[in-house]
């Protein structure tokens, strides 16, 4: 079977549990749980995906001596 997008799925169980479907057969034959094929009753949009926290760079434990050089020089003349 092809892979669905998340909405197309809710439509889909909807559609299904119009049609008469327990939740139980619901979740076997979209092959969900029963809570996504709650969430997919009670709304028509899926929720949006979380944003994962930012992760750490190499570079962030030389941050401070990179700022604290690109200020020093902001200090020095130019001769040119």
């Amino acid at each position: 079977m092809p892979q669905m997008s998340k909405v197309e799925l809710y439509a889909a169980i909807r559609h299904d549990h119009r049609g008469g479907m327990s939740m139980r057969e619901l979740e076997r034959k979209h092959g969900v749980t029963w809570r996504t094929a709650r969430k997919a009753l009670d709304s028509s949009w899926p929720e949006p995906r979380k944003k994962p926290p930012p992760r750490a760079t190499t570079l962030d434990p030389y941050k401070a001596v990179i700022d604290e050089t690109l200020r020093a020089d902001l200090d020095v003349s130019r001769l040119i």
